[in-house]
């Protein structure tokens, strides 16, 4: 646990180095405010397709050939994406390479099924739980850090990820044991990769779907949030990457109280339901 745990603390540390700076490296191939925001969409959006087509081909893929493979997959797919975005001099190339960083990287998704490899069921809440805690905790220091080098120079926190990157790579190469014994490998199947079809069945699923809904939504007015913060920021305040790093990490600080610190004492005093609705 102690592996896992460490692997996605620097993962998520180095995704967060990128949130303050990537859209101010796209903004310097933009003449426009309005020219900005859109290619900054359009490099968001080929993240996100490649990501939801690759996840489940790598999901499968774990299942099949074990999760530690898989993960270090994804490592060399962060190192890629970091590296070849400090050196992009292109709005193309910053599209293409994050096509290619998005299909690679499902590491989140693959260190959620390792836990699970290797927990009782009845310890599987407490731990997915300090998994969301790492997840959390790099997300307070990755903002704030790559603020810090943005100012210095745009494409440094680009490299220091990478390089983070590269390093979670050799860890797991060479620390990381296979959670996964041989025994339950399944066979890679293309209609299991199929990231429509797994939807819908998790749909199907009995008192599932509107769950799934629910989860949907709020989850995308999220991240329309954190994907429009920096632009917002820039454009109306003049912020540079010091300032929106700062205030991206006070959204992870507070966000790490709430369910790490207050949620078990509110919860002791109002229903998960209500809670849940107040929430939304």
């Amino acid at each position: 646990m102690r592996f896992i745990m460490i692997a996605v603390l620097i993962d998520m540390i180095s995704i967060g180095l990128m949130i303050p700076v990537l859209p101010l490296i796209v903004g310097q191939f933009t003449q426009s405010q309005s020219q900005h925001a859109f290619w900054y969409g359009a490099v968001t959006f080929a993240f996100g397709i490649a990501n939801f087509f690759g996840s489940p081909i790598l999901g499968a893929l774990s299942d099949r050939y074990g999760r530690r493979p898989v993960l270090l997959i994804g490592f060399c797919g962060l190192a890629f994406t970091f590296f070849m975005t400090a050196a992009a001099t292109s709005l193309w190339a910053l599209v293409v390479i994050r096509l290619i960083g998005g299909a690679m990287q499902a590491n989140i998704a693959v260190a959620n099924a390792y836990v699970a490899d290797i927990t009782p069921a009845h310890d599987r809440a407490r731990r997915f739980g300090l998994l969301g805690a790492m997840m959390g905790f790099g997300f307070i220091l990755g903002p704030a850090l790559g603020g810090i080098l943005g100012d210095i120079d745009l494409r440094l926190p680009f490299v220091a990820a990478g390089s983070l990157a590269v390093l979670n790579w050799i860890y797991g190469y060479f620390v990381l044991p296979e959670s996964l014994p041989p025994h339950r490998h399944t066979p890679f199947r293309w209609r299991k990769a199929n990231p429509v079809a797994a939807l819908k069945g998790l749909i199907d699923l009995h008192g599932v779907g509107p769950l799934v809904a629910v989860i949907a939504l709020s989850t995308l007015a999220q991240f329309m949030l954190h994907s429009t913060w920096v632009l917002y920021a820039t454009f109306k305040f003049g912020w540079g990457p010091h300032q929106t790093g700062w205030s991206l990490m006070t959204v992870g600080v507070v966000n790490v109280l709430m369910q790490g610190v207050f949620l078990e004492h509110v919860l002791k005093r109002l229903l998960s339901q209500r809670l849940a609705v107040i929430g939304l």
